[in-house]
């Protein structure tokens, strides 16, 4: 995949690629993990609207 970032945050694909990556966005299939970690953000994003602040716990591995 040819992927060209720059400092600024532009980041371009070639044609191939980014048909590739357009087709995955809309018809791909979210993990799992991906699935529950929205549902986080989304509960915390609801925490700080209510409470303007959040508090998060890290973990280890």
């Amino acid at each position: 995949m040819a992927i060209s970032s720059h400092s600024f945050g532009i980041t371009k694909l070639t044609d191939k690629d980014a048909e590739k990556f357009n087709r995955q966005v809309i018809y791909g299939r979210p993990k799992r993990e991906a699935i529950a970690n929205a549902h986080e953000g989304d509960k915390l994003a609801r925490e700080f609207e209510n409470h303007g602040q959040v508090t998060v716990h890290l973990r280890g591995k």
